[in-house]
């Protein structure tokens, strides 16, 4: 054992012991022999937050909102020394750490601990896997589309043969390449092409399908994220806009349920499901997903039907956005149908796409809880019970 090896060993003993200064002195001195293990392991007590962590405050955020500062309106918190982790992954990185340039280009791609620079980080990931740490290369493909450019039809080829790709690395727990080659190409899609991305990466998540959780789904430029459905929440209620560009059909089937709706009151429907714009109810459903908030499995859904003529009065349009603040991209346009839910203090709400050429396959798209576990199991393929149309 050389003497860098033994500082090394000194040092993880007294860090499992929680004595954090002694054995950050100890790898600093198997650091200055170039060892790179040490640097990672300062690194890592610096990303830990349990050593030598940073005290932040919100006064700047308060200053630059202007008005008053009250006492009771600041606050401090403790967070990771990020800044200093990086500093020592890049000695190490430098020092040929494959480890080490895979962490950094994480880092500098996400701007943690510094200023996102992706072309920076990308080419720590191919500098790792110049030094043989391979695992590096699917980042290249997340971070970095490869320009592409597929035709609608050629876009869902593409997006099929990435899912059955994915489910297939899942199933076999075996990691495929070939699933972040296709990712590199979806990421050059259109704004269209990415709302159909976006759907299938969500419904994944949704059910908690983990395979996809490296996977981000794009936002458009005003920061809206181009899902099936996204949310705003204002007072009591919530507006619900969806994406038409996200489905295959023309005219998408989404059933939407709640722990406090009962599908049979129309009275009690309407109260809940107020301001349809483009958007009309057509039946009820029966599905089984997983339990989420105070929703249990099995669910009873109201149907509506999206993109179709029934359209708010100007006046009530108006009304909508002003109670939550929208910008035209919200509410505006051929591809966006919306409605407003009524919920209480306590209560969980879904919505599910019915997809299919029958509506067979239910995919859950978009969930919010006020309480209740929102804990899921970690896999369920949801199922459709039945299927009633008006």
């Amino acid at each position: 054992m050389n003497d860098a090896e033994k500082y090394r060993k000194e040092g993880l003993e007294l860090e499992q012991q929680k004595k954090y200064e002694e054995a950050f002195l100890k790898y600093e001195e198997a650091a200055k022999m170039e060892d790179t293990p040490s640097m990672i392991y300062i690194a890592r007590m610096y990303l830990s937050g349990k050593f030598r962590a940073v005290e932040s405050s919100n006064l700047a955020e308060l200053l630059i909102q202007g008005g008053p500062i009250f006492p009771w309106s600041l606050r401090n918190e403790k967070r990771p020394d990020y800044k200093s982790a990086l500093k020592w992954l890049m000695k190490a990185a430098e020092l040929g750490s494959g480890l080490a340039c895979e962490t950094v280009g994480n880092m500098l791609c996400n701007g943690v601990g510094c200023n996102v620079d992706i072309e920076r980080g990308i080419s720590y990931f191919e500098k790792a896997v110049a030094n043989g740490h391979n695992s590096a290369r699917k980042y290249t493909y997340l971070y970095r589309p490869d320009g592409k450019v597929l035709t609608d039809e050629e876009y869902e080829i593409c997006l099929t043969e990435f899912f059955k790709t994915v489910e297939s690395s899942r199933a076999t727990d075996v990691e495929d390449d070939k699933a972040y080659e296709l990712y590199a190409t979806l990421k050059s899609g259109t704004r269209k092409q990415l709302a159909r991305l976006g759907h299938v990466l969500i419904a994944a998540q949704n059910v908690q399908r983990k395979g996809y959780e490296l996977f981000e789904y794009s936002t458009a430029p005003s920061g809206i994220p181009l899902l099936p459905v996204v949310s705003k929440r204002g007072s009591w209620r919530t507006f619900l806009r969806f994406n038409l560009d996200a489905w295959v059909e023309k005219h998408p089937l989404v059933a939407v349920t709640s722990d406090i709706l009962r599908v049979q009151d129309r009275k009690q429907v309407s109260r809940m499901l107020t301001d349809m714009h483009h958007a009309k109810i057509v039946g009820t459903a029966t599905y089984k997903s997983p339990k989420f908030g105070w929703l249990g499995e099995e669910k009873e859904a109201v149907l509506l039907r999206l993109g179709n003529d029934a359209s708010l009065s100007s006046e009530a349009l108006r009304e909508v956005v002003d109670s939550f603040a929208l910008i035209d991209e919200e509410y505006q346009g051929d591809s966006v149908a919306f409605m407003v839910e009524n919920g209480e203090k306590e209560y969980s709400f879904e919505v599910a796409g019915i997809t299919g050429e029958k509506g067979e396959k239910v995919e859950v798209l978009w969930r919010y809880t006020i309480g209740g576990d929102d804990r899921v199991r970690n896999y369920f393929e949801p199922e459709l019970i039945s299927l009633n149309l008006e």
